[in-house]
């Protein structure tokens, strides 16, 4: 197969909060397995961890949510693999989610916006640094020092 019928999938799943660790690995494993066995290699993979659920799913107020990253050459064994998690009756829920390939242009223009900003925030980095440091008070000659202490002393007698 070529690379361009290669495709990037993620399974996503809650696995029951009522099994062991132990158990909870054996899940992951066999979730693992189920995808390698339709010809996808993992390519990354989360290990479950428990959380707290937003709201109950099963009557279940918490999971073991992970998730693998793969590649299938072949699109129809989503369907094969979607069937077989399904059959897993510890899997509370699962979501295959597949991964459009950006076309190297986009990714170039992202990165080439990326890095304008990067360089408008240091470019406003350095003006405001240049904005503090020209905020010193002028200097005063002595004249209009003595000048501005006469007119307070007037104003202080008035008072």
């Amino acid at each position: 197969m070529t690379d361009l019928s290669k495709q990037n999938y993620e399974l996503a799943f809650h696995i029951t909060a009522n099994l062991e660790d132990a158990d909870v690995q054996k899940n992951r494993q066999e979730l693992e397995r189920i995808i390698t066995s339709h010809g996808g290699v993992v390519s990354f993979a989360k290990d479950p961890d428990r959380i707290r659920l937003a709201y109950p799913i099963k009557h279940q107020t918490s999971s073991y949510f992970g998730f693998f990253n793969f590649i299938l050459d072949v699109p129809e064994a989503v369907d094969q693999i979607r069937d077989e998690v399904k059959m897993n009756g510890n899997v509370l829920r699962f979501l295959i989610l597949k991964h459009e390939a950006r076309p190297k242009a986009e990714k170039e223009d992202m990165i080439r916006r990326m890095a304008q900003a990067e360089r408008r925030k240091v470019r406003a980095a350095k003006d405001l640094e240049k904005t503090t440091s020209q905020k010193t008070e002028p200097k005063m000659g002595a004249e209009e020092e003595k000048a501005l202490d006469s007119k307070l002393e007037e104003i202080l007698e008035k008072i």
